[in-house]
């Protein structure tokens, strides 16, 4: 690995203090005491106050010999080679496999082991910005509950033996029965390449692709009109107005680091040519999108559709179309939002026609059809959406799954491959799907742990980390990236195209196959006269290319006339009607029904990385709790029933019931209760297990997709508490100028003002080469929280689990506050990042009685940790809160889930960074080593900084360029 680190090999233990050197400093103190001057040795002269206060010198001395940190040898490789120099960090592309996005990635390899993880500056999707699950996906690949090796009916075996098994299983099976291949949404071209490979050797084989939270009403829509089940790339930076129906698009929904860059660079306040654009969010509970724009509508679930439908009209009619029939059947929209209000934004979406975008996140096919017709009749396809070339994220069908169960159940399967998804636990109807499984003869699981569903097939066969695997992406058709391995598999592990093809009867390895492939179905077609293998080590090297080709749909199509589906889209506005409540009654304060409203968190999204401690800590954008979900109800509701955050309360939707701790949100929709996804896993590891409570079981599963409908969630009053690990509990700067707010007139009034000098009570401090600063712009920070696992990753910040949350001991370095402003039913929110400010005269620095905090001559406060003696002094006196106290030794034992208690955890850290001991203050260094190693690097080249040598760890990871 590059290193071991441990204790000598011989010899005691070198932190404690042994006898022989108690003996020494007793036997110094006698000699002092016997020879003062004119006396003596041995003689009586010496009286015994200074035979006392020496001796208590002496032993005060070994105590605090005996109380010094274990010391730690690192013993470094002894020979250099040209692939790895030990202490040099090495950087290489790869393409992340966190969720369907399919990030291009920068990846820090140190001493053979990554450990940092960042944007590829080079990608012209993505740029160098990263979401918090793409952050935290280098530790997950040394989460110690990865399976070792493949196991067969529970038990362990090798890869030759199991390889036997299924090739003898699928050899005797009924060729009357088929073989299915269930996966998530799977990007990479050349495993596409081996389901085809299936599919054309075995005519009963079906590939079914499924997502938790899924995009199949959307794939349904543009199939009704474009003759294809895709999902269409929208360009966020070309809209001069945006109106979003329950899209989440900066946190969660399709791509969500491509689009808040893309919708940053349309909103920038750097742009000359146009003004920002305008952003409306229509949302049930409040998104971190929602929490950015600039006109935010509230409404329940099932008004979302009603006022897609009234924008139809009203954009209809402005572009002449007689939709006498849309009238008829669309209920008055005026009861859920104002008329002035659809007619304000209906008007500003027709005069910003051509460039400007309306998305929905919803799963509903009908809303779906009612967005794209919005589009269509805008003239925005082909400008803000592209279907021409659509994007490959959320490919699941839920119709095909939702078919696959009784298929299974009647005996029709004879084969199940389980790639990269879990319905298990996240499907809507788990125990059915579970049930079903035991009717097939082989079930494998391609999972690299026993979760849920692994626990209940024949087979577990588990696949690679990313990190250690080849492969490659096509997020967006003609988007390509490629994946290498940035270390050898810690375990025995097979990457899944490989064990896919190796059943198939294909010989070859898993490198070979993705470079076989793109020589013949990428690089060939291209026609270039650069040899492959240049163009190979090109792309390799780069991480990303982007390829012309011809369109998937003709140009001449892109654009479809209305009344060739208007007949589609009267069924699709009659069904949304249909779907309206007609009444609006709250019920009883007993047993009050509300909707349900369902939605994937920034850090745990659907589930799949519940076992990672840096994602369970993270506090969510709006709620700021960490270590599971909560109810979130609107004040309303919450004064009505006389509920308080923390009290449990019961959903129940029919025979379905989980429990959970409320959490009173304003800006929530009155008759809504939102719940993230993602937790209560069971066989997710010890920082997943049991945190929050499994909500897909709550969701409904129809042939259109998953749709929570009107008045179907009860909640009731358990009587029970929990104390919330929230890392945020006062939500008001109280009047305190910290977060400031000022509109774009009274910005340009003071464009040019001279600043007025402070009045300060210190001197003037000497000056060093550089004078090193970070701004914030509030306007392009979105909330995201990747910023904050950056830093966590970097600074080798402890996870202290939910205990130490609940006692307001987080210790993230760098937090989002989040604040509200407004009345409940029309609340704003503003987040502002806050870190250690490194103040000019800094007034932590004015009560440290051991000089442990000092500033720099070039601006940075330091922190000296072998010096500090934990006073805490320092914490009362900073005015923003941002220095941490280090309770606790989480490398040792305890509750807290830290992955530093384990050897393997904790080859993630990071080198150039201390990992502090228990009992002193740490904080924000503006990451020091950072900046030592752009002043060493401009020495070696012999040349002056330039900008941009020098990022922030939070810098670097943030898709809007905010820092």
């Amino acid at each position: 690995m590059g290193a071991t680190i441990g204790k000598d090999a011989a010899g005691p233990d070198p932190g404690v203090c042994t006898g022989s050197k108690a003996a020494r400093l007793a036997d110094a103190a006698l000699v002092q005491i016997g020879r003062r001057p004119g006396v003596a040795d041995g003689a009586a002269g010496s009286s015994r106050r200074d035979f006392l206060s020496l001796m208590g010198f002496s032993l005060g001395a070994v105590g605090l010999e005996a109380c010094r940190a274990p010391v730690q040898n690192a013993i470094p490789l002894p020979v250099a080679s040209a692939e790895m120099v030990p202490g040099v960090a090495r950087f290489y592309a790869t393409t992340c496999a966190g969720c369907a996005s399919s990030c291009s990635l920068l990846v820090k390899q140190r001493d053979g082991r990554p450990i940092k993880v960042d944007g590829n500056a080079g990608s012209t999707l993505f740029g160098g910005g990263s979401c918090a699950t793409g952050q935290a996906a280098v530790l997950s690949l040394y989460d110690s509950q990865r399976l070792r090796g493949p196991t067969w009916l529970g038990r362990t075996v090798t890869w030759p033996e199991v390889d036997e098994q299924i090739a003898q299983a699928l050899a005797t099976m009924d060729p009357s029965k088929r073989v299915i291949l269930l996966s998530g949404t799977i990007t990479s071209p050349s495993t596409r390449a081996v389901v085809a490979e299936w599919a054309r050797r075995r005519p009963r084989f079906q590939h079914i692709a499924y997502d938790p939270v899924s995009a199949s009403g959307l794939r349904h829509a543009t199939r009704q009109l474009w003759g294809r089940a895709v999902v269409p790339h929208y360009a966020f930076d070309r809209a001069r107005v945006i109106v979003a129906l329950e899209a989440d698009f900066l946190g969660t929904w399709v791509s969500p680091v491509e689009f808040a860059r893309a919708y940053a660079q349309g909103r920038g306040r750097r742009r000359t040519d146009a003004a920002p654009s305008l952003h409306v969010q229509v949302e049930s509970g409040f998104s971190v999108t929602g929490s950015n724009a600039d006109v935010r509508i509230a409404v329940a679930p099932s008004e979302l559709g009603t006022v897609a439908a009234a924008l139809l009209v009203r954009v209809a009619r402005k572009a002449g179309a007689a939709w006498a029939w849309a009238r008829q059947h669309l209920p008055d929209a005026a009861a859920i939002v104002a008329e002035t209000r659809l007619d304000t934004i209906a008007l500003a979406l027709w005069q910003a026609r051509g460039s400007s975008l309306v998305v929905s996140g919803s799963n509903d096919r009908d809303l779906q059809m009612v967005v794209a017709a919005l589009n269509v009749l805008l003239g925005n396809i082909g400008h803000t959406v592209d279907v021409t070339r659509a994007s490959l994220q959320r490919q699941g069908d839920d119709r095909a799954l939702a078919a696959l169960i009784p298929q299974m159940r009647r005996g029709e399967v004879g084969a199940l491959f389980i790639h990269g998804a879990n319905p298990g636990y996240d499907h809507p109807d788990a125990a059915a799907f579970l049930a079903a499984l035991a009717h097939v003869p082989l079930s494998i699981s391609l999972a690299d742990r026993v979760d849920e569903t692994g626990a209940r097939v024949h087979a577990i066969c588990p696949d690679h980390h990313f990190l250690e695997s080849w492969g490659d992406a096509e997020p967006v058709e003609g988007h390509f990236s490629l994946a290498q391995p940035l270390i050898a598999p810690l375990y025995s592990t097979r990457a899944a195209p490989q064990s896919l093809l190796r059943w198939l009867g294909v010989d070859t390895s898993h490198h070979d196959w993705v470079r076989e492939h793109w020589r013949r179905a990428i690089f060939a077609p291209l026609g270039r006269e650069q040899s492959f293998d240049g163009f190979w080590d090109e792309t390799l090297q780069r991480g990303t290319v982007d390829l012309p080709g011809t369109p998937a749909v003709p140009r001449t199509q892109a654009v479809p006339r209305m009344r060739k589906f208007e007949k589609r889209l009267l069924a699709s506005v009659a069904a949304l009607a249909a779907a309206l409540p007609q009444e609006t009654a709250d019920g009883n304060a007993n047993d009050p029904c509300c909707e349900l409203h369902l939605f994937e968190g920034v850090a745990l999204r659907d589930g799949r990385h519940a076992n990672n401690p840096w994602l369970q800590e993270l506090p969510d954008p709006i709620t700021r709790t960490t270590w599971g979900n909560v109810a979130i109800v609107p004040p309303e509701l919450a004064r009505r029933m006389q509920l308080v955050s923390g009290d449990l309360v019961s959903l129940r939707v029919g025979v379905r019931e989980i429990t959970l701790p409320a959490f009173v949100q304003p800006g929530q929709h009155r008759r809504t209760v939102s719940v993230a996804l993602g937790y209560g896993r069971r066989a997710a590891g010890p920082a997943g297990n049991n945190a929050g409570a499994n909500a897909f079981p709550l969701g409904a599963l129809t042939t259109a997709g998953r749709r929570t409908t009107s008045r179907d969630v009860v909640i009731t009053r358990t009587g029970g508490r929990e104390l919330l690990a929230s890392a945020q509990t006062h939500l008001s700067s109280e009047g305190r100028p910290i977060a400031l707010t000022i509109t774009p007139a009274e910005l340009g009034r003071a464009d040019g003002e001279a600043a007025e000098p402070m009045p300060t009570l210190w001197e003037e401090r000497p000056k060093g080469a550089h004078s090193w600063g970070l701004a914030i712009d509030l306007d392009a920070c979105t909330g995201c929280s990747a910023c904050v696992v950056s830093c966590q990753a970097e600074n080798n910040v402890p996870v202290i689990g939910k205990l130490e949350v609940q006692r307001n001991r987080i210790m993230h370095w760098l937090r989002i506050d989040r604040y509200f402003d407004g009345p409940d039913d029309s609340v704003q929110s503003l987040h502002q990042p806050m870190l250690c400010q490194h103040c000019a005269n800094a007034p932590c620095e004015t009560v440290c009685p051991v000089l442990a905090t000092t500033t720099s001559s070039e601006g940075l406060n330091q922190q000296v940790y072998n010096r500090c003696i934990g006073t805490r002094y320092c914490a009362n006196n900073c005015p923003y809160k941002v220095r941490r106290f280090n309770w606790l030794e989480y490398t040792k034992g305890g509750p807290h889930a830290s992955h530093m208690q384990e050897p393997l955890g904790r080859l993630v850290l990071n080198p150039d960074v201390t990992v502090r001991t228990r009992g002193v203050m740490e904080k924000c260094s503006l990451c020091v080593q950072r900046i030592a190693l752009g002043k060493n690097q401009a020495l070696q080249g012999r040349r002056a900084l330039r900008d941009g040598d020098i990022e922030t760890a939070c810098q670097q990871s943030c898709p809007t360029e905010a820092i």
